[in-house]
């Protein structure tokens, strides 16, 4: 009987070993996965300073947005993947265009817009796991719209993965609030009119309201990320009280009429926002 238990123990040690040896092989694996996964966004911001960190960015507005609507790890995992590789086609993009300060041609603004296709391509030669193919669909549907008018396969509604309806809104909404060639940044509040007015048409609507539902501080610290700036412990605790809708209510009010702590919220925003130096700029101009 000791023998037939011992024999057992020893298979059950044996497998319990074999598991954890399979186990760390599929951890290398996916530190791999993972590096690859950031190399490939880090060589398009190579390409463009101006344009460096949007892909991160991206990929966090857009987790953010998913944990808020209730999808699963393994589904917020996919997109902030394909949120990562979403611009991976900007590899094919000629410099002259990516780079170009001004209005772009209608023969440039075709050929950038040639990048999700690229994208496509380039995801699809990759092999991954059939979950991880949702990466590939998702990525390249972040320029379609919800009215069917986007590119490139003019999808509509919810034929357009609910991922890459997700990416739509994080990735207007980065482009426009961060510096470009060709322009500063939007005021906040103009960005948020964008959004509101082309939920249903450009955006889903349902995806747009989750995203106002997010809580300032949230937004704030995917701002950080870009200007380098550290959000307070007592700024963030203030700014958790507050959602994005409520910081567009209150941008919508008259100036006039804002009693101190909303013009304390509205200025604070702003300091993060712009960045303090700007802010002394303005207040010094």
């Amino acid at each position: 009987m000791l023998v037939a238990i011992g024999s057992s123990a020893g298979i059950a040690l044996e497998n319990a070993q074999l598991f954890k040896t399979q186990q760390k092989m599929l951890e290398e694996q996916k530190v791999v996965f993972e590096s690859f996964i950031e190399t490939l966004a880090a060589s398009i911001d190579a390409r463009d300073k101006i344009t460096a960190g949007h892909s991160s960015r991206v990929r966090m507005y857009s987790s953010l947005i998913a944990k808020k609507m209730g999808l699963t790890d393994r589904e917020v995992e996919i997109i902030e993947k394909a949120a990562t590789l979403h611009d991976i086609g900007k590899i094919g993009i000629r410099d002259s265009v990516l780079q170009k300060e001004g209005r772009l041609t209608d023969e440039e603004y075709k050929h950038i817009q040639s990048h999700v296709v690229i994208t496509h391509d380039i995801l699809q030669k990759i092999h991954m796991s059939d979950d991880f193919k949702k990466v590939t669909e998702i990525a390249c549907s972040h320029h379609e719209r919800f009215d069917g008018n986007g590119y490139y396969r003019s999808l509509h509604g919810t034929d357009i993965p609910l991922g890459g309806r997700i990416l739509a809104v994080s990735d207007v909404f980065d482009a426009i609030t961060s510096k470009r060639h060709y322009r500063d940044k939007m005021p906040i509040v103009k960005v948020m009119d964008i959004l509101k007015q082309d939920s249903g048409t450009h955006f889903d609507g349902d995806v747009v309201k989750v995203f106002m539902s997010l809580s300032c501080d949230k937004i704030i610290q995917v701002f950080l990320t870009e200007n380098h700036l550290e959000l307070k412990p007592e700024d963030q605790k203030f700014l958790a009280q507050y959602t994005m809708n409520d910081l567009y209510d209150t941008l919508k009010l008259d100036p006039d009429t804002l009693d101190n702590t909303q013009q304390n919220f509205v200025s604070l925003f702003n300091t993060y926002y712009y960045g303090h130096e700007i802010i002394r700029d303005l207040d010094n101009d």
